[in-house]
């Protein structure tokens, strides 16, 4: 009764391991930290038991499982998913079968310390849960910053625009990221960015930043969140005029901003 207990607890935390990798939105955690999680769980659970390749199919049918159903709950954006669902799940199996084997061969060790066991395999357990509980309330404060960052990032830019644009004989300067960068008092752009946002786009904090300077007789700055979910909640775009709109169409002549509603 002990051993099924201990698998079925195995299986389901095997599954919750992945269901913050699988939520949309997330924390953006690397796909591969449930392999540590899952590799752990099976070591410590057959290091209680010597029944090892019971808990390798225990952590890999929760893994399965996991996947399967974190991207029935979150519709997943990536085509590519079910490619992913079986990479991940054999890699799940080759960690699995890697640390039950290691934890086989040290069982005579682990059973001097079973007690300290049983709490390393409730903690460990207990780490996809806590994940998944931290995940809404995370990415919340994640889209709150990165919308105020991008509101004072697009400020600035609109600010260094202007300057150039005002002082420039030509009004080429615009054009030329290392002039707009001498009138920029924003948050942080790297040089590489520099050199890239104007007539290109930059990702900043979760937002993709552009300037167009080659429209008509004028110019045009737009910005919006990298993705649709987790990211940013904005969007920002102005022009040669100074009005604020919130987003940017092809008119047929040049990129325009879209009032806000």
């Amino acid at each position: 009764m002990r051993q099924d207990r201990l698998l079925l607890l195995e299986l389901a935390a095997s599954a919750l391991f992945w269901w913050p990798i699988a939520m949309e939105p997330n924390l953006g955690l690397p796909w591969w930290s449930p392999l540590i999680c899952v590799g752990a769980l099976t070591a410590i659970a057959t290091a209680l038991s010597d029944h090892w390749l019971r808990h390798v199919l225990a952590s890999v049918s929760g893994t399965f499982a996991g996947l399967c159903s974190g991207y029935a709950i979150w519709a997943p954006s990536d085509e590519f998913a079910p490619l992913v669902l079986l990479i991940l799940t054999g890699a799940a199996l080759l960690v699995s079968l890697v640390a039950g084997l290691v934890a086989r061969y040290l069982l005579a060790i682990a059973l001097e310390h079973k007690s300290g066991l049983w709490v390393a395999l409730a903690c460990c357990a207990a780490c996809g849960p806590i994940a998944l509980a931290l995940t809404p309330p995370l990415v919340s404060s994640r889209v709150a910053r990165n919308d105020r960052v991008a509101a004072r990032r697009f400020a600035a830019l609109k600010n260094a625009v202007e300057i150039t644009w005002a002082a420039g004989s030509n009004r080429s300067g615009i054009c030329d990221g290392q002039t707009l960068k001498r009138h920029y008092d924003g948050p942080p752009l790297s040089e590489r960015d520099w050199q890239r946002i104007v007539g290109n786009y930059v990702k900043a904090d979760g937002y993709v930043f552009g300037i167009y300077c080659h429209e008509q007789g004028g110019y045009t700055i737009d910005a919006w969140p990298e993705s649709e979910k987790g990211s940013g909640t904005r969007r920002f775009c102005t022009d040669e005029s100074g009005r604020i709109g919130c987003g940017a169409t092809w008119n047929r002549s040049r990129y325009a901003c879209t009032p806000c509603s």
